[in-house]
Order: structure tokens, then C-alpha cells, then sequence
């Protein structure tokens, strides 16, 4: 029995062993792996940020692209637009603006005319504009 009990002892003690062994393994592993870990870590952030400067870059290009042909699209659109409310307006009778611009000319210059055959030098303007209020 006394080998039995040696023999069991020894096998504790090299099971002892392995497990002190395993678990500074362990310690080892986690000691490197932290270690390779904030240099890889490190490593990630810089290439994240050589990657972000890159892809604003890239989308700063394509947006100016975009907002090119963004504009010229909405150019057109407005051109349209534009063309089918003077077209409705047009239909319903509303005067464009080069209409009462044309109209206030020739009011000005019947305005002028009334001022001549009334005698003159600007008092047929201020009769025309009270009679007109």
C-alpha cells in the first residue's frame, strides 16, 4: 500500500504540476495577447483612419459629381416648371410680367401725351393722377 499511496502521490503532484503549468501558460497567453492586442488594436485604429480619409475624400468627389448633375437636373426642372405655370396662367388670363411692363410704358406714355394737350409742363400729370385717385 505504501507503494499505492506513492504512486498516488506522485500522480497528484504531476497532475498539480500540469495544472500550474496550464494556468501559467494561461497567464502567458493572456500577458501576449494583451500585449499583441493593443498593437493590433493601435494597428486597426490607424487604418480605420487612413480609410475614413480616404472614403471622405472619394465621397466629397462623387458628392460635388452628384450636386453637378443634381443642379443641372433641377435647372431643367425648374425650367419646366416654370414654362407649364405661365402656360396655365396664360390660359386663365393672368398677364405675364412683360405684359405689365408693356402696359406701364404705354400708360406712361399716354400719361406724357394727356400732359401735352392739357397745356403743358407737367400740371396735366398731377390733374391726370387726381382724377385718377
Amino acid at each position: 500500500m505504501a507503494r499505492k499511496s506513492t504512486s498516488q502521490a506522485r500522480i497528484a503532484h504531476a497532475v498539480s504540476e500540469s495544472g500550474r503549468e496550464i494556468w501559467l501558460a494561461g497567464l502567458g497567453a493572456f500577458a501576449t495577447a494583451r500585449q499583441e492586442g493593443n498593437k493590433l488594436f493601435d494597428l486597426l485604429v490607424k487604418e480605420g483612419k487612413d480609410l475614413e480619409s480616404r472614403t471622405r475624400a472619394l465621397a466629397g468627389t462623387r458628392m460635388g459629381q452628384l450636386r453637378s448633375r443634381a443642379g443641372g437636373t433641377l435647372g431643367k426642372l425648374e425650367h419646366a416648371f416654370e414654362q407649364r405655370v405661365g402656360q396655365a396662367m396664360k390660359s386663365i388670363g393672368v398677364p405675364t410680367a412683360r405684359d405689365v411692363d408693356q402696359l406701364s410704358r404705354r400708360v406712361a406714355q399716354l400719361d406724357r401725351s394727356v400732359a401735352r394737350l392739357a397745356g403743358g409742363n407737367g400740371s396735366g400729370k398731377r390733374r391726370a393722377r387726381k382724377a385718377h385717385r
